[in-house]
Parts: structure tokens; C-alpha cells; sequence
């Protein structure tokens, strides 16, 4: 699943998947809000899930975002 996640924002940020680790803060890649809009959106397609506004706001790494993606499966 990380792999994926970190696939995705490496798609997006236009970076290096190699470049991205699961504590990797996205926005050191110097995105603007729409791109991690655009991030979020695809991970919920990818994994059937939606997340709310104060998950969004909490979102800085790959694991924060399979944390959230584990979370709502249990």
C-alpha cells in the first residue's frame, strides 16, 4: 500500500519515487494546496476511501496517509 501512496505523490509532485520516504513530508517537494488536493483525491480512488476535512489538515507523509487509510477499514 505504501508503495502506491508514495507512487502516487511522486506522479504528482513530479519527483522521484526513490526521493520519497514513508515519513517524507510532501510539502518539502514545494507543491501548492491543489497538487495534494489532486494527491488526496487519487488515493481515495485507489483505495475506495474518503477522508474528511480535518484528515486532510492532519496529512503530511505517505504514513500519515496509510495510517488514515488503515483506520477507516478497521
Amino acid at each position: 500500500m505504501i508503495d502506491k501512496i508514495i507512487d502516487t505523490i511522486a506522479s504528482y509532485a513530479k519527483v522521484d519515487p526513490a526521493l520519497i520516504e514513508e515519513d517524507t513530508n510532501i510539502l518539502d517537494f514545494d507543491i501548492d494546496s491543489l497538487c495534494v488536493l489532486n494527491i488526496i483525491m487519487e488515493v481515495e480512488r485507489t483505495f475506495g476511501v474518503r477522508f474528511n476535512d480535518e484528515e486532510i489538515v492532519e496529512i503530511r507523509t505517505p504514513k500519515d496517509i496509510e495510517k488514515s487509510i488503515f483506520a477507516k477499514y478497521q
